[in-house]
């Protein structure tokens, strides 16, 4: 059997399994590219299904082992010969999107042999190695060591990676350090994963990094790994909490060496645990970090709330983070994006201080996300007085009494989402008058919402404006959490 994977990694011309230049395919050709582990990425992947379908009409002309043909005429194999030569220029075009994105499992037998058949296929075919631009690997440190050995190997070869994910894995900075030869690699993520201590540790250089995940198991000190990490062109750092603990006096994030003009996006989580120090540490990373325009810190661990000097992250943009955080990192800094979440620990109304967390900085905002707040019906008043310029607002109401007013001026909103942590707004089955309080949102939102054109009020659907002539129209789809956040 040939596979799909084989067919598109042949050097045009010739095709394999007998297919020569007058277009002749032999029957018993398998379309799967399962064989090699390999999958198809990005939005072009219907390319790939259309090439497949044309050679499936291709396979049309046969030929018997002596060569006859059977059951066409020379005219028809004329007349096919423009087919080949499109089916020669579909090989050009989806040969490179079909090893675009490889994806490898090490959770099974199957998928170790998937590897180790990727490896020979890009050792055979070394001119593959240039397209492959991402690569995710899930549970390496469950292979047979050669067989890892192997694929870190290979994949150190392939210098056109722009992204690098890998998650379970056991791996040296020995190892990690073969990937500073990947030129080209833009993304690494590193997630649950096991370093290796080394006596004599050494500093990494990664030129051409934008961005780094790093959430290493256990409670691990990166000054047992690297000296450092040079990361000049790295625009968004994303570590767990225990990389703030200090060591002799120093924090673990001092590894990571990055150009402070250059990073603008800080993303810190508490995975285990959150400590008294750890607070400090992320004052002094901050301080570091002082050009950043970005900080997200879902920390639902965190015990305390940390004072935070005015003169740090002075350019801050958009924050993330728990209600009771945003006053000390929002205050007097031009924060236009802000999403707010409550915890049940730390649970208020936002009316509550409505000044300091809907307004936290120097501007209006205008993207506002509340997730977990408790709602009643003055709320919406609150944040139309005091957020006039909101073109987004997303809410995730923790405690509400089905109350939604639409009648307050909100000239610039676009988007709207409101639901309860239960799912949709008005109830699911529950609220007898569900459906009816629902159509009179609809249909009354766009009195004092005139720009309005996006309406979520349930996790199933949702509405678009389409103008004066069709008006509101539902469509089906589930929310996507991350997408409806637009602060983000």
């Amino acid at each position: 059997m040939t596979s799909t994977a084989e067919v598109f990694a042949q050097p045009h011309p010739p095709f394999p399994n007998g297919i020569d230049s007058r277009g002749n395919l032999a029957p018993n050709i398998q379309l799967s590219s399962e064989r090699y582990g390999v999958t198809i990425g990005g939005k072009r992947s219907g390319v790939i299904r259309t090439a497949w379908l044309m050679l499936v009409v291709w396979a049309g002309v046969l030929k018997t082992p002596g060569g006859g043909q059977i059951g066409y005429d020379m005219a028809r194999i004329t007349s096919i010969l423009p087919l080949t030569e499109t089916c020669r220029a579909f090989h050009r075009i989806c040969q490179p999107l079909l090893f675009e994105t490889i994806v490898i499992q090490g959770l099974s037998g199957p998928g170790q042999r998937r590897a180790e058949r990727l490896a020979d296929v890009l050792e055979c075919k070394p001119h593959l190695k240039e397209m492959v631009a991402k690569v995710r690997i899930n549970s390496p440190a469950l292979m047979e060591v050669n067989v890892r050995e192997r694929l870190y190997q290979t994949l150190t070869e392939l210098c056109s990676t722009r992204e690098l994910w890998i998650r379970a894995a056991t791996i040296s900075p020995a190892q990690l350090s073969r990937f500073q030869e990947c030129t080209h690699l833009e993304r690494l993520v590193l997630l649950r994963s096991n370093m290796n201590r080394v006596e004599d540790p050494i500093a990494l250089s990664f030129p051409s990094l934008k961005y780094l995940r790093v959430d290493l198991y256990g409670l691990p000190k990166t000054s047992s790994f690297f000296a450092a990490l040079m990361l000049p062109e790295l625009e968004t750092l994303h570590i767990d909490s225990i990389f703030l603990t200090s060591v002799n006096g120093l924090c673990d994030h001092q590894v990571f060496q990055f150009n402070t003009d250059v990073l603008k996006e800080l993303i810190v989580e508490a995975r285990a645990i959150w400590t008294q120090g750890m607070g400090d540490g992320l004052i002094d990373l901050l301080k570091r970090a002082s050009r950043i325009r970005t900080l997200k810190l879902p920390l639902t661990r965190l015990t305390s709330v940390f004072d935070v000097p005015h003169d740090i992250v002075p350019d801050l943009e958009t924050f993330e983070g728990r209600a009771d955080l945003v006053p000390a990192f929002c205050n007097e800094r031009p924060v236009r994006n802000l999403r707010a979440f409550f915890p049940q620990v730390a649970r208020w109304r936002v009316t509550g201080d409505i000044s300091s967390l809907i307004r936290p900085g120097a501007v209006p905002l205008e993207h506002l996300s509340i997730d977990g707040d408790s709602w009643n019906e003055v709320t919406m008043g609150h944040i139309s007085r005091h957020c006039p310029e909101l073109i987004s607002l997303n809410v995730r109401a923790g405690d509400l009494n089905w109350a939604l007013s639409t009648r307050f001026y909100m000239p610039r909103l676009r988007r709207a989402t409101f639901l309860s942590i239960q799912g949709p707004w008005f109830g699911d089955g529950v609220y007898p008058g569900k459906m009816e309080s629902e159509t009179n949102v609809v249909r009354e939102c766009r009195e004092f919402w005139t720009k309005l054109e996006y309406l979520r009020l349930d996790p199933n659907y949702f509405w678009i404006y389409r103008g004066l002539d069709s008006g509101w129209v539902e469509v089906k789809g589930l929310e996507l959490y991350e997408e409806e956040w637009s602060g983000n």
